[in-house]
Order: C-alpha cells, then sequence, then structure tokens
C-alpha cells in the first residue's frame, strides 16, 4: 500500500514542460509601455483576474488594440506574427500551471476582494522582467504550504473547506 501511494504521488506531480507559445510573448517589453498617461498593468490583457475565478489568458482581439498596425519605425517578427494569427483564426496560448481539480482558487477573491488586495507578483513571481513565456509549471503556485503560508500572514481562513472542494 506504501509504494502505491508513493507511485500515485510521484506520477501526480510529474510534468512534461509546456510546449512552446505560439507567440514568444516578453512581459518586460510589455510592462513598460504606457497607455494614455498609465503603465500598462497585468489586468489590462488578463482581465479575468479583476473579475472571474480565472485570470484567463488573452484572446488575440486582446493584443490587436494596439498591434492592429505596425508599432513604431520598424516592427518586429512577433509583433506580425499577432497579425498573422487574427487573421488565420486566432491564438491559442497554452496553460503552463494548472491546480488540480479538487483545488478552487479564485484570482477575482485575491486581487479584487481580499484586503489587502494582492498584487500579481505575489504569486507569479517577478513576472515584469520575464522576456519569454514560461515553459515549466511554477510549484509556489501549485503548492499548499505557500497558499496555507499567505493565508496565516494575512489572517486569512485556512479552513479545508475554502479551497478543497
Amino acid at each position: 500500500m506504501k509504494i502505491l501511494i508513493i507511485a500515485l504521488v510521484a506520477a501526480c506531480s510529474a510534468h512534461t514542460p509546456a510546449p512552446s507559445q505560439p507567440i514568444a510573448f516578453d512581459h518586460a517589453l510589455h510592462l513598460r509601455v504606457h497607455l494614455d498617461d498609465r503603465a500598462l498593468a497585468c489586468t489590462d490583457c488578463h482581465a479575468g483576474a479583476e473579475r472571474a475565478a480565472k485570470a484567463g489568458l488573452p484572446a488575440i482581439t486582446t493584443c490587436l488594440r494596439c498591434h492592429m498596425r505596425p508599432q513604431g519605425d520598424r516592427p518586429s517578427a512577433k509583433e506580425r506574427r499577432v497579425r498573422e494569427l487574427a487573421a488565420t483564426g486566432g491564438v491559442r496560448w497554452i496553460q503552463v500551471t494548472r491546480n488540480p481539480g479538487h483545488v478552487y482558487f479564485s484570482h477575482r477573491a485575491h486581487v479584487s476582494i481580499a484586503k489587502p488586495k494582492l498584487a500579481c507578483d505575489g504569486c507569479h513571481g517577478a513576472v515584469a522582467s520575464w522576456t519569454a513565456p514560461p515553459t515549466e509549471p511554477n510549484p509556489s503556485l501549485t503548492s499548499m504550504d505557500a497558499c496555507l503560508a499567505c493565508h496565516r500572514a494575512h489572517g486569512a481562513p485556512t479552513d479545508c473547506g475554502v479551497c478543497h472542494r
């Protein structure tokens, strides 16, 4: 029985690196961009983070708000790729990190409702320095120990039923 449990735990924690994304998205570059008189924020592209359980991966229409036309004097190949994908049916981002099915996590609860509201980099890390999309799951996003430590630090509930369904 003990060997079976160890094998199940090993199988559940094993992962294969994610295939490459359709666009080598550069968070560092985009988070330096200014819209009107403010810097671009995570929620400008991941709008679900403020209003839904899942932050979501942006639709190509989100990219086209800025990239419908070339930016600057010399548009990059990545920027041309955005328009190519839009013309051929959109973009299919590959979700890299997933919580197990029995775990419930709401971005909205953490980003919009929690007091204090949590910043994206508190869980996701230094996203503003990422020059390429993640290729492997982020273990801190699926770590029960990390979640419990944060809940305790912020006085949030730690009852099992809050996150486990």
